[in-house]
């Protein structure tokens, strides 16, 4: 008997009764659809600190400000065609919520960078650029996942476990929060 022949209530009963859940793929409509562009650099802006005894720095957002997750990449990984490709399909991994996490380049900090619950940094230099300007606090408050380079995982493929790693984490994280 061919999956081809059978109606598609009779497979999906029999996926059901094997123990498989099927799943449907949702269209959009196309005046309605929103592709998403999560690598694209955003611009940080300072922001003034509350007027209160235990007051962020200025330039850093608290997690309450709503950033669940930003994903810090290495210079020119915003730009290539390739790297923003990789970048958006391993987004697309996670829950709604973090796909639209911000994805800024760390040569564009200078000493703002928004507090998160969860940061994927990608690349050594990132890596360190997140240390020296992030807060001891909230280093040990938020999840950090670390990959290598969007550009050594193109030129590695093997290099991408460690991604898939991390965002594993990320949505395991988010799952339970939520």
């Amino acid at each position: 008997m061919s999956a081809l022949a059978l109606p598609h209530s009779e497979r999906v009963r029999l996926l059901r009764a094997l123990g498989v859940q099927p799943l449907a793929l949702r269209r959009v409509a196309q005046a309605t659809q929103r592709a998403p562009t999560p690598a694209t650099p955003i611009a940080l802006q300072a922001q003034q600190p509350a007027a209160s005894l235990s007051a962020p720095r200025p330039g850093v957002a608290t997690p309450a400000d709503g950033l669940a997750l930003i994903v810090l990449l290495p210079t020119g990984a915003a730009t290539d065609p390739r790297q923003q490709a990789l970048l958006r399909a391993a987004l697309l991994c996670l829950p709604a919520a973090l796909q639209r996490a911000p994805c800024i380049e760390f040569s564009t900090l200078d000493e703002a960078l928004p507090a998160a619950a969860a940061y994927l940094v990608l690349g050594s230099a990132a890596r360190t650029a997140l240390g020296r300007l992030l807060p001891l606090d909230h280093q040990a408050s938020a999840l950090i996942e670390h990959a290598d380079a969007p550009a050594e995982m193109l030129a590695q493929p093997a290099r991408k476990r460690a991604l898939w790693r991390a965002l594993k984490a990320l949505r395991g994280r988010h799952t339970r929060s939520a």
